[in-house]
């Protein structure tokens, strides 16, 4: 037991240092405030993951993981509007003229950027957004004096997982309120089939074993907030 909170505590301590530098790290900075620990493989992998649900984006990691899919597959997911947009995105960038090294990456890394955001993608994320996102990690990689490559599509894709880690607490969060919603719905029709009338705002309470201000919550997502004053 000693053990978990010594590691949540690490956990706490690493989530510090990565808001005290403006929430980004690099793969060498996390590797050496757990050298001590001897983590395996996977447990880093379970550090860099909660890192990227912080908002902490670490540059150089890449997530493992996934399953393969061809790239006729992946762009078969998108909508016309969005193949269409994509299309556009990639013309505009085929007649740019860079006038120094860091536009000429641009062009160079905006391709690629296109391609992992077709790679990433999913309905509840809009290519456009995927493609934005990729580009500030792109940008940010930049600013370093020399990271490879491979380092810089790392963390291209880093910033497009962090938004669509974004979207998945999103998702998650509204389903937790459709299914309170649903409760809370199916509580109020057996009451009222018990009492023979509506139930009042404590008795409802009781019945979902929740506080008044609990059940409040969730009335405001029905619309049905109860303001009157027992």
């Amino acid at each position: 037991m000693s053990g978990k909170l010594q590691f949540r505590e690490r956990l706490s301590g690493i989530l510090e240092l990565g808001n005290e530098k403006n929430k980004v790290l690099t793969t060498e900075e996390v590797e050496q405030y757990f050298e001590e620990d001897m983590l395996s493989e996977e447990q880093m992998e379970l550090v860099y993951d909660y890192l990227l649900t912080q908002k902490i984006s670490v540059m150089g990691y890449e997530k493992k993981g996934g399953a393969v899919i061809s790239a006729e597959e992946k762009e078969e997911k998108l909508t016309p509007q969005e193949r269409m947009y994509v299309e556009e995105y990639l013309k505009e960038i085929s007649v740019l003229r860079p006038q120094n090294k860091v536009e000429e990456k641009l062009k160079y890394y905006s391709p690629k950027v296109v391609d992992i955001a077709i790679e990433l993608y999913t309905e509840e994320c809009m290519i456009e957004d995927l493609i934005q996102e990729g580009n500030v990690g792109l940008m940010m990689s930049l600013e370093p004096e020399v990271l490879s490559e491979k380092q810089i599509l790392a963390n291209i894709r880093q910033a497009m997982q962090m938004l669509l880690g974004e979207m998945e607490e999103i998702k998650h969060h509204d389903q937790k309120m459709i299914e309170k919603v649903s409760y809370l719905n199916e509580c109020v029709k057996n009451l009222t089939e018990d009492l023979q009338r509506k139930p009042t705002l404590d008795e409802l309470a009781a019945y979902m074993e929740l506080t008044e201000d609990e059940v409040n919550d969730i009335l405001r997502l029905t619309g049905e907030e109860d303001d009157e004053e027992e």
